[in-house]
C-alpha cells in the first residue's frame, strides 16, 4: 500500500535519480564526441553492470538473479533498451536542453493514456494541460513540412517508450528486488551496444573517455536503482513533479559545456511542457476528505 511515508522516499528517490540521470546525459553527450553510440553503451553498460553485480553481492541480493527472467522485468528491460538507443543518439545530434526536455513531457503521455486506455477520469482542465504540454513539445522539436528533425524525431521515441516503461515498473511483483530490475537494465542497454558494434567503426578510447564513461555507469546505475525504487514506493502524482528539476539543469550545463541555449520559441515550449506536467500532476493527485 502507498503511504505517506512511502511517498517521502519516493520523492528523495525521484530527486537523486533525477540528479543522477542529468550527470549521465553530460557525460554521455561528452563521450559522443569521441565514440560511436554503440561502443559507449557498450562500455557504459559493462561497467554499470560489474557496479550493479558488486552491490548484489554485498547486500546478498545475488541470489534472486534468475529473477532478471521474469516476464516484466524482461518488457520493462526492452522498453529500456529502445529508449536509451533513441535517447543517446539524440544527444549526439542535438542540444541536451532540447532532447531533455522534450523527455520530459513522459508524465503528459502517461496521463492521456489513462485515460484513452484505462478509462481514468480526466477532465476538461487536464485535457487542456496535456494538448498545451504537446503543443510545447512542437515547439521544441519545430516540425516542418518535410518531417521532423531526425534527432527530435529520436527524442519523440524515447518519450513514448520511457512512458511505457514507467508504467511497467509500477506493475513488476513486490517479491522481485529492485537492485534486479536495475541489473536487468543494464544487461539491455550492453546487449543493444554489443548488437550495434558491427555497424559502426570502435575507437581506442583515451584515459579521459574512460573516467567519463565510468562516471556515466555509475550514475545511470545509481539513477536506475533510485527511480525504480521511486515509482514502487509512491504514487506517480507525488514524485513526477520533481522530475523537472532536471530541466534547469540540463539547460545551464548545456550552456556552461557547450554553449548551447535554446532560442525564444524552445523556451516558449520548454515551459509549456513543464507547466503542463506540473498542472497535470497536481490535478491527478488525490484529494483529502
Amino acid at each position: 500500500m502507498l503511504t505517506a511515508a512511502g511517498n517521502r522516499r519516493g520523492i528523495i528517490a525521484m530527486v537523486l535519480a533525477v540528479i543522477a540521470f542529468t550527470a549521465t546525459d553530460v557525460l554521455m553527450k561528452f563521450a559522443t564526441g569521441f565514440l560511436p553510440t554503440s561502443q559507449i553503451l557498450a562500455m557504459r553498460g559493462a561497467m554499470a553492470m560489474a557496479m550493479t553485480i558488486a552491490f548484489l553481492g554485498a547486500t546478498g541480493s545475488l541470489r534472486h538473479a534468475a529473477l532478471v527472467a521474469q516476464p516484466r522485468v524482461v518488457l520493462r528491460t526492452a522498453f529500456e533498451t529502445g529508449m536509451i538507443l533513441c535517447y543517446v543518439t539524440a544527444l549526439s545530434m542535438a542540444p541536451i536542453a532540447n532532447v531533455f526536455s522534450v523527455l520530459q513531457s513522459a508524465p503528459i503521455l502517461i496521463t492521456a493514456f489513462a485515460a484513452l486506455v484505462w478509462r481514468e477520469k480526466v477532465g476538461w482542465r487536464r485535457w487542456t494541460a496535456i494538448f498545451a504540454g504537446f503543443a510545447g513539445v512542437a515547439l521544441i522539436v519545430r516540425p516542418s513540412p518535410q518531417g521532423l528533425d531526425p534527432a527530435m524525431g529520436l527524442a519523440v521515441i524515447a518519450v513514448v517508450l520511457v512512458s511505457a516503461r514507467d508504467l511497467t515498473t509500477r506493475t513488476i511483483p513486490p517479491f522481485v528486488p529492485s537492485p534486479i530490475v536495475t541489473l536487468c537494465a543494464t544487461i539491455g542497454s550492453t546487449s543493444a551496444g554489443v548488437a550495434l558494434a558491427p555497424f559502426e567503426t570502435w575507437v581506442t578510447p583515451s584515459p579521459l573517455i574512460w573516467g567519463v564513461l565510468a562516471g556515466a555507469a555509475f550514475a545511470v546505475a545509481c539513477g536506475n536503482y533510485a527511480v525504480i525504487i521511486a515509482f514502487r514506493v509512491a504514487q506517480v502524482s507525488a514524485i513526477a513533479p520533481f522530475r523537472y528539476l532536471g530541466v534547469p539543469i540540463a539547460i545551464l550545463l548545456g550552456w556552461l559545456v557547450w554553449g548551447h541555449v535554446p532560442d525564444a520559441l524552445a523556451f516558449v515550449g520548454i515551459g509549456a511542457v513543464v507547466a503542463a506536467g506540473l498542472y497535470t500532476m497536481q490535478r491527478g493527485a488525490p484529494r483529502k476528505a
